[in-house]
């Protein structure tokens, strides 16, 4: 399970850009969609990948602030680069 999950990734269009997702975004965000809460519930999804061993992480421009979140959950957690 875990060389299984090491091969995973995780792609942060839906969390940096929630428009992205068409089908339950209502459900999964509610009406709280300011710049902190994806912040902190982006993070949140960071810490449990890291947490089950993932280790590849896909952000893009065009994921709307897919790049910043992960840049500042790297840079929080103190993650170095190389180990993910």
């Amino acid at each position: 399970m875990r060389k299984l999950m090491q091969e995973m990734g995780l792609g942060l269009a839906a969390l940096g850009r929630p428009a992205y997702i068409t089908l339950g975004r209502d459900e999964d965000f509610g009406g709280d969609r300011d710049v902190a809460t994806m912040r902190a519930r982006t993070w949140e999804v960071l810490d449990a990948a890291r947490a089950a061993g993932v280790r590849y992480f896909d952000a893009a421009r065009s994921y709307g602030l897919a790049e910043e979140f992960l840049a500042g959950w790297l840079t929080d957690r103190g993650i170095r680069p190389g180990e993910v």
